[in-house]
């Protein structure tokens, strides 16, 4: 159980720190290119970093780090709700004249929301 708790948690490391390249640079994946803002973008990278150092170091301990877990995932849980609202009003079209970035977040998030789910479920599981 632990060995998949930690898997799951350097998934989401990967995830995190291939979204901070992305921003940092404003690459051509997933439309970022046209919605390139680099103070912001920048700022975002660095969030995404923290992120990926937060699920490498609960990875390292998950009992030791318990509390970290819990309030990391809030924090994702709080983005995945922005994402959600993003996605839902089309911003990415309507403000970027993008083609299908807003649609693309939605499948992204399909993904999230399993990865998240699956991620507290073995957390519960080994925690006791």
């Amino acid at each position: 159980m632990k060995k998949v708790f930690c898997i799951l948690l350097w998934i989401a490391s990967a995830f995190y720190f291939f979204e901070a390249v992305i921003h940092t640079f404003g690459l051509p994946i997933l439309e970022h290119d046209k919605i390139f803002l680099p103070t912001h973008d920048r700022y975002i990278a660095i969030m995404a970093l923290t992120y990926a150092a937060l699920f490498l170091l609960i990875s390292t301990n998950p009992k030791r780090h318990q509390e970290l877990f819990v309030l990391t995932m809030i924090g994702v849980l709080v983005s995945m709700m922005n994402a959600m609202v993003v996605a839902y009003h089309h911003w990415y079209t309507i403000l970027f004249n993008t083609t299908g970035l807003d649609q693309n977040l939605s499948v992204i998030g399909a993904g999230v929301l399993i990865w998240y789910t699956l991620t507290w479920l073995f957390w519960w599981r080994i925690r006791a």
